[in-house]
């Protein structure tokens, strides 16, 4: 990730240009997104248009931290709850299918050796 996707990032999650404690975190978390991403679409090198993909599920994975596997939380009047169902990249994957026709190798084949 370079400095101008980390700034964006952590203006998006309200951390202070100046504080640096978490820039390790949001690295790994970047560099996990990218490379869940890479597994998903099959691609070896991301593409500058999908770095918006990448920056919003790392700040997903942010929010979650400590979380995760949490499906309701309900404490003094404030309720979270994520789906534990659903795949980070769940909103992105009808662009990515677009690019990357996974439909087409979701297809499934049966080969008999």
């Amino acid at each position: 990730m370079d400095d101008t996707q980390l700034k964006k990032l952590k203006r998006r999650l309200g951390i202070e240009q100046t504080d640096t404690e978490q820039d390790d975190l949001l690295m790994d978390l970047w560099e996990d997104a990218e490379q869940h991403f890479k597994l998903l679409s099959g691609a070896s090198v991301i593409a500058d248009k999908y770095t918006f993909i990448i920056r919003d599920v790392t700040a997903i994975r942010y929010n979650r931290k400590g979380s995760e596997g949490m499906n309701s939380e309900s404490v003094d009047g404030y309720s979270a709850s994520y789906d534990t169902g659903k795949h980070d990249f769940d909103d992105y994957l009808s662009i990515i299918d677009k690019d990357f026709n996974l439909a087409e190798a979701r297809r499934g084949r049966v080969r008999f050796l």
